[in-house]
Order: C-alpha cells, then structure tokens, then sequence
C-alpha cells in the first residue's frame, strides 16, 4: 500500500503528520525493517502508516503496546487497520499500567533480540521511558534502531494532559522538563552499544552498532600473592590471571 493511499484515511485523525509519515515510510523501506516494536500507538494513525510501508516491501509484522484505555477510542487501531486491510501486519498488545510490563515478558520470551526498529511514543517520562528504554536494548538486534518521538515535548505545553489532577500535582522541574531529551541525552547518548545519533525535527535517531561487546568477554584478573622467603621476610608477588566471566 502506498503511503498516499493510507493517508486518505489517516489524514483527519491524531497524532502523526503526513511529513512524518513520509519520513517514516523511507526510513521504514530504506533500512529494510522487517520486525518493528512500538511502544504507545492510540488510535494506531503511525501503527497504519508503518503497516503500509511493510505492505510495500511485501512483508514484515509490528509488535504495538499501550493502555487498555485506547481500545476505547473511535476509531481505534483495530478498526483503523481493518479499514486499510493491514491487520496481517500488526500484533497488539493492551496493558493496564505501562508497556514496561509486556517488554519484561518479551526478555522472558525471546532467546535473542528481534527488533531491528522501535518507535517510543508512549509516556514521554523518564521514569517509564528511561526504563524502557534499557528494556528494548535487550530486544532491539545489533544494527536495528530506536526512534524517540516528542524529544522535546513538556507536560506542561501539553493541551490535552497539563490540566489533569496528575500534572497539576507534578513538581514543576519536571512539568517544564523535556523528559525525553533527558533519556536520550543522558542515557542513550552515553551508552556503549549506540552510536549515528541524529535529530530530525521532533524525532531523535540512535543505532544499535553492530558488534556489541560478548557476554562472555574475557576479562584481565590482578590477584596479589604473598610469598614468604628466608626468616621471616616477605615478598609481594603479582600474578596475572585471565579470568571468562560466566555468561
């Protein structure tokens, strides 16, 4: 299905736009992303928009988690996709709290990782988005990528969320503090297995690289002996050791 095509039926319903979309769609065929995670969908408007990239390339499946609550909405995923003919490409997930739950069973689940793309854009905090974003490294395959929606989206600027009893509550440090920025400045960008950081407009690009350091990796051991020599005197003596750590 053509991205055009699609948006025919997206164009009026939130929350991605259609030069989002586009952007999506290349990235989503250029790198030849088969197996996608997303983690917060709604009404499932960017779930469709990646099931129809998968449907050009011919095959593919999206794994999509976020609140029971969404199954609610109208329309929701499940008939959008139905609408668009792309519910072959799309498993969904509903969870009462958080998808970090769902993530610990996938690790439970899968012998190695899967993932080579995951879409973030679901609590937009550091609390669950830090988290989860640990988790989905132990999903994402070597060379696959994450992409953070709203790097710097606030609670605060947020029309639909800053007049809750749960922001208003909020201390205003972190009201007024793009949180995702936080975990992808502080997190990401700082972590060994991740590198061709970008920025794009709202979004926030990193890669897994592809030779992540081994489980098993043989580490250098220095253990200090105590030799005693002659009458009572006493020499150090350094012994070197090569140690594999246990996987």
């Amino acid at each position: 299905m053509k991205l055009e095509q699609a948006h025919k039926v997206l164009k009026n319903i939130p929350h991605m736009t259609l030069q989002q979309a586009q952007v999506m769609t290349e990235f989503i065929i250029d790198n030849r992303c088969h197996n996608i995670l997303e983690l917060g969908f709604e009404r499932g408007v960017s779930t469709c928009y990646m099931a129809a990239a998968l449907d050009e390339i011919g095959e593919g499946s999206i794994t999509t988690i976020d609140l029971e609550s969404t199954h609610h909405l109208e329309p929701n995923i499940e008939s959008l996709l139905d609408k668009l003919n792309l519910s072959q490409y799309v498993n969904i997930f509903y969870e009462p709290t958080s998808y970090t739950w769902r993530l610990m069973k996938f690790i439970e689940e899968k012998s190695k990782p899967l993932y080579d793309l995951c879409y973030l854009d679901g609590a937009h905090s550091w609390f669950d988005d830090g988290f989860a974003f640990f988790l989905v490294d132990k999903l994402i395959a070597p060379g696959g990528w994450i992409i953070f929606d709203d790097v710097d989206w606030t609670f605060a600027t947020s029309q639909g969320l800053k007049g809750s009893p749960l922001i208003k509550d909020m201390p205003q440090e972190e009201k007024e503090t793009p949180q995702i920025r936080k975990v992808y400045e502080l997190l990401v960008k700082s972590h060994p297995n991740y590198g061709e950081f970008k920025v794009i407009d709202n979004w926030a690009f990193a890669r897994k690289i592809q030779k992540v350091m081994p489980q098993n990796e043989i580490k250098k051991e220095v253990i200090y002996e105590r030799e005693y020599v002659g009458l009572g005197s006493a020499l150090l003596r350094i012994a070197r050791k090569i140690a594999k750590s246990i996987e």
